[in-house]
């Protein structure tokens, strides 16, 4: 097992943070739909190159199914890497089920007001929040195991 040291990347950490911070994204995207005047009025009076962009972050479809594609194939990779070590499924599962939400969600035909949309991506956001999180406690819990212990030390007996 190899033991966390400074400046390591906790992977889980990083995937359920991100995947916190897109459902939070998800569920104040409505509110700002209220500030929406005033917002586009600060976007007018920012400079030109940048208006733009932020109006394609805050606004469009692409940008949404970019970092939602982006987190499902994240959470992929850091929880098969999970699950060849603790080989237990329900992070896979959870995992599975939150992308398929936020997948619905994104690539869906919806209006972006419309509230179908948000809690898709809300539930699916904190559902792959919740994968992360239980790859994290298995991998912690599978290593610190005594039968792991036990297995090393037969490993390295029996190559000898």
């Amino acid at each position: 097992m190899r033991h966390p040291h400074r400046g390591s990347v906790n992977w889980d950490g990083l995937g359920a943070g991100v995947s916190i911070a897109c459902a939070v994204h998800c569920a104040a995207l409505p509110l700002l739909f209220g500030l929406l005047p005033s917002l586009q009025l600060a976007l007018r009076t920012w400079d030109s190159q940048w208006h733009g962009l932020a109006q394609w972050l805050l606004w469009s479809h692409e940008a949404e199914r970019v970092v939602v594609s982006t987190v499902i194939v994240f959470a992929a990779i850091v929880l098969i890497r999970g699950f060849l070590r603790h080989r237990q499924r329900l992070p896979l599962v959870v995992a599975a089920l939150a992308g398929a939400l936020m997948a619905s969600g994104a690539f869906g035909h919806w209006h972006s007001d419309d509230l179908l949309h948000v809690i898709l991506q809300v539930i699916g956001g904190l559902g792959m929040a919740a994968a992360h999180v239980l790859n994290y406690r298995r991998l912690h819990s599978s290593a610190s195991a005594p039968g792991d212990a036990n297995r090393e030390v037969l490993l390295a007996t029996s190559a000898r």
